[in-house]
């Protein structure tokens, strides 16, 4: 299967299932939302349509952008395109085969590793994140297996000991903009070549702009990330897998179509080591400040990722705009940057997905997001209102878990003992949960209505909402020992700290909760 020619691309439009060509999206022949059955396959397929139309298509500009955006190109125009990179994406080209490398050695103790292994999340009998189909990865489809292979190349913890991972870093969390189809979508997330000069300098590198599994790099070599081109970048295969021969026709176990399928595959430890950065198109980054001779100098990028189970929302400000404090700083995803120029009085639509490992068990997802999140008109300008958006949520959640640390605290007998300083943590952490799911769409519902409530409006409502989310949650954490003679202090001084806390937020008469027992 070739993703330049073939028909791989799983759509569907009004409730039929259909693989239609890249050239058939791109030129408007063919319609339909993107049908895969994990929301993780879904993105890493729209991220793979992105990332293979990038590299064909580079825009000049950003109106030669909006103009792919809002009209579907012409046959002669793709195939231009495509002349010369064939065989980059060709799965199972004899020397060069999509996302692998011929000629791969496996260890004797694995000669050959079930197709479940490209599956995030699958393999590992210890993973309860996803609630999998039995034998998802049985036997996976051209498609699925193109999809899965991307997917783990670019944005899952690697397979194990001695497999390296993405140059984003184990579990880098990826942004993208939705349009309204798939087609909109790929545009919106193709940067032009002015963002494209200002971020990754050498992408006219001449000869070297190729992925590594068709310019091949020696074992032990040492890979300065600052001279990755564009195309290499995206494309990059940490480690080295080879497909084995396709088996006969079935239904594939991941989206059911019956075809072919890849039953098995090969995989070696291939060492060699990465300095500097690549600037990834979907990735916002950190960074640490220095002052030198009165200048800021950036230094130690690092890609944003989910290190804990909080909510999107939680890091939104972060997503979307630039910001340099005294000693650190964060940055916006190209992709972002560029629709402030593209999109300046549109809603945003923003696709937020990532994997959550547990290190040092690299190869063990504990916890995924994969999220839409739309974002008012007027957003470019709307730093200050949607860092306040997310500061508030952050103070009620905060002024919630102190209060239960509080009560917790004075209630139990040896609270500083490790064992019972694990249960008073794990309480308070069971209730951020609480809150976190109860006030996610109020969050959100403020985030994509700014411009139409108006700061006040949004900011009234919002505390109220989580003011009262906070006390049912005090109140459903407490009430078990509301009737316990000797919890009665500890209770008292816990409500105390909590409307303390409460007036601090936003200083109004809400009456908040009686200290009287």
């Amino acid at each position: 299967m070739n993703l330049l020619n073939d028909t791989w691309i799983p759509v569907q439009q009004h409730g039929v299932m259909e693989k239609i060509t890249l050239q058939q999206l791109l030129c408007g022949e063919k319609e339909g939302e993107l049908c895969l059955p994990r929301d993780d396959m879904e993105m890493a397929g729209l991220q793979l349509l992105c990332s293979i139309t990038q590299v064909l298509f580079v825009p000049e500009n950003n109106e030669r952008l909006k103009e792919f955006i809002r009209n579907p190109i012409s046959q002669k125009v793709y195939q231009t395109a495509i002349l010369g990179k064939e065989s980059w994406f060709d799965l199972a080209h004899p020397e060069t085969p999509f996302m692998q490398f011929r000629e791969v050695i496996p260890s004797q103790s694995e000669p050959l590793t079930s197709m479940d292994k490209l599956l995030a999340g699958v393999a590992d009998g210890a993973n309860k994140v996803f609630v999998n189909p039995l034998g998802l990865g049985y036997g996976l489809c051209s498609s699925c297996t193109a999809i899965a292979l991307f997917n783990m190349a670019n944005n899952a913890p690697s397979v194990g000991g001695g497999f390296l991972g993405s140059f984003r870093g184990n579990t880098p969390l990826t942004i993208m903009i939705s349009g309204r189809n798939v087609r909109e979508s790929v545009w919106l997330n193709v940067l032009s070549q002015e963002i494209i000069s200002k971020i990754i300098p050498n992408y006219d590198s001449a000869g070297s702009d190729e992925p590594n599994y068709v310019n091949k790099i020696p074992k032990k070599s040492e890979v300065n990330l600052a001279n990755v081109g564009l195309v290499r970048g995206l494309f990059w295969q940490p480690a080295h897998y080879e497909l084995c021969p396709i088996d006969r026709d079935d239904n594939c176990s991941c989206c059911g179509v019956e075809e072919p399928l890849y039953r098995h595959f090969k995989k070696e430890k291939f060492k060699y080591s990465v300095n500097g950065q690549f600037r990834h198109p979907l990735s916002p980054v950190r960074y640490d400040i220095r002052n030198e001779n009165s200048k800021k100098i950036r230094l130690n990028y690092k890609f944003d990722s989910f290190t804990t189970s909080s909510p999107v929302w939680t890091k939104l400000n972060r997503f979307l705009y630039q910001k340099d404090t005294e000693h650190e700083g964060h940055e916006e995803a190209p992709v972002v940057r560029q629709a402030k120029m593209i999109l300046r009085n549109d809603r945003l639509r923003l696709i937020v997905g990532g994997y959550q490992y547990k290190p040092p068990q690299t190869a063990t997802i504990i916890h995924r997001n994969h999220e839409f999140i739309d974002v008012a008109s007027g957003w470019p300008e709307a730093f200050q209102l949607i860092n306040e958006i997310i500061n508030i949520g952050l103070g009620y959640k905060s002024a919630l878990r102190k209060s239960l640390f509080s009560f917790m605290s004075n209630a139990i007998i040896n609270a500083s003992s490790k064992k019972n300083k694990d249960r008073i943590g794990g309480i308070c952490s069971e209730f951020d949960g609480h809150f976190f799911r109860r006030s996610e769409a109020l969050i959100y519902s403020a985030i994509a209505s700014f411009d139409s409530l108006g700061q006040e409006g949004i900011q009234s409502e919002l505390h109220l909402s989580l003011y009262k989310i906070v006390i049912e949650l005090f109140a459903q954490a407490t009430d078990p020992y509301q009737q316990e003679p000797k919890m009665l202090k500890a209770l008292a001084l816990a409500r105390r700290s909590l409307n303390k806390s409460l007036k601090e937020l936003k200083p109004m008469d809400r009456g908040g909760i009686s200290e009287s027992v």
